[in-house]
């Protein structure tokens, strides 16, 4: 029976496998990872050296490896396979499913093409032609992600012929969750659940007792309205089809979970201006090279709110508190926009936003900054009177804060609406760009409104 790694004291696993590689103790070391899930050996594996994770990859039966290299996060993946050499990848693509295949393949492709040729010229014949079709689609749609490992059966046939189909294919097929249905050109007509067939009398036709309202998705949709369409119709798996409705593979919700991840792991990164970075990456100059980009974009951004503060020299020194509460100004704005835009982008991600909310979703962000804007201009209005005792500029403080949330909640709700429209994925909106265009915007309106407020009323 497998265990997980959550039943033992983890540090002390990895310490235990430490310290017997380095004593040349392999035996040791596969009887730790005998009894443990795949998962939970890439788990382990992520958080040793590289030169341990091949030691034991070396050490691991084909099978048990070909799983655990499937679970690995990209980072680890890649250092494990530059490492090995053509004729063992080749023998763990052999073991794999053909949508984790090409994730392999892609991953040798990316610092060698030449050695992906090789790992593909060794490849079994037929697992060859399968990863060759699948690179062909792009890595983010539905052809990308899905397997060609499914049981098929003709329209005509019985139920006792699907049944021994199904046997013949169980060595082919791990997890078998519905039979799909096809007429004599390979059109997708319905498909069978295994209770339908378990069921139904054994000389029972398809055609009479098959589902032909099947939620089918075609090969060059974007993964992310895979991953919708499997949450809105609670799918387990689903098939895939050509622009003639030809069945071609399936995708199941283990690789709907893994694009989720991905996206989530995508979106936050962007979110966060670090952009795709990997958590478990090794170099140094990868990290740096994925957040130097959007620190640069808020280095010059920022120095646009240093000239607002230049111009406006002579109302900071004329309104000496002012200075004080420029912080509070960006940071007020900023958040406003994050809240509003990080809210949007994940109802466009999800599907539950689309381009024609822009309306009803603008008047709910107004509304709700209204709400928001009136209860911090009260709090700092309170707050000014108390620490200074200044009724007039707690006044205008309290009023140039509602415009400046205002401002921000707004923006940050359209700009994902407008990256959206011209094709630019929206979690960019969330990222440096809104924050530093909330500080820029955030001060001009700030101080603009407290230089007019001091001409034409702080002066009487």
């Amino acid at each position: 029976m497998k265990t997980t790694t959550l039943n033992y004291k983890y540090e002390e696993i990895l310490d235990n496998i430490r310290y017997l590689l380095n004593h040349q103790q392999p035996d040791f070391v596969l009887n730790i990872l005998v009894d443990l899930h795949p998962a939970d050996i890439a788990d382990l594996l992520e958080r040793l050296g590289q030169d341990h994770r091949n030691e034991i990859m070396e050490l691991l039966d084909p099978e048990i490896a070909s799983e655990v290299l499937a679970e690995l996060e990209d980072a680890p993946k890649e250092d494990v396979l530059e490492e090995l050499d053509s004729s063992k990848i080749a023998e763990l693509v052999n073991e794999m499913d053909s949508d984790d295949a090409v994730d392999v393949i892609e991953v040798v492709k990316e610092f060698s093409e030449d050695k992906a040729n090789e790992v593909l010229a060794q490849v079994e014949e037929e697992s060859s032609e399968e990863i060759q079709e699948l690179l062909h689609y792009p890595e983010d749609s539905a052809g990308g992600i899905m397997a060609k490992e499914y049981v098929a059966v003709n329209v005509n046939f019985s139920v006792e012929d699907t049944i021994q189909e199904i046997r013949a294919q169980s060595e082919e097929v791990d997890d078998i969750y519905q039979c799909y249905v096809v007429n004599d050109v390979g059109r997708l007509v319905g498909y069978l659940t295994l209770k339908d067939l378990i069921l139904a009398d054994a000389k029972q036709s398809l055609e009479a007792i098959m589902d032909s309202d099947v939620y089918s998705i075609m090969f060059d949709t974007d993964q992310e309205e895979v991953a919708y369409i499997f949450k809105k119709y609670d799918l387990v798996s689903a098939p895939v089809v050509d622009q003639d409705h030809k069945l071609i593979g399936r995708i199941t919700i283990d690789d709907i979970l893994d694009v989720i991840n991905e996206e989530t792991d995508e979106d936050l990164g962007r979110i966060a201006g670090t952009g795709e970075e990997e958590i478990l990456e090794d170099s140094v100059f990868r990290v740096a090279q994925a957040r130097l980009p959007w620190l640069i974009i808020s280095f010059f951004g920022e120095l646009l709110s240093a000239y607002i503060m230049i111009f406006y020299q002579q109302t900071i020194e004329r309104i000496t508190m002012s200075a004080i509460f420029v912080p509070l100004v960006m940071a007020i704005g900023g958040s406003t926009g994050q809240q509003s835009s990080i809210i949007v982008v994940r109802g466009l991600s999800t599907g539950e936003i689309s381009e024609r909310d822009i309306h009803r979703r603008l008047w709910r962000e107004f509304r709700t900054a209204l709400i928001t804007g009136m209860v911090i201009a009260i709090m700092i209005f309170v707050t000014v009177i108390f620490l200074l005792g200044d009724q007039r500029f707690a006044t205008i403080l309290s009023g140039t804060l509602m415009v400046v949330i205002m401002n921000a909640s707004l923006f940050g709700a359209v700009i994902p609406f407008m990256f959206k429209k011209i094709n630019v994925d929206p979690a960019l909106a969330t990222g440096p760009f809104v924050a530093t265009f909330n500080d820029v915007i955030g001060l001009l309106i700030y101080f603009s409104l407290l230089f007019f407020s001091f001409q034409y009323f702080m002066q009487t």
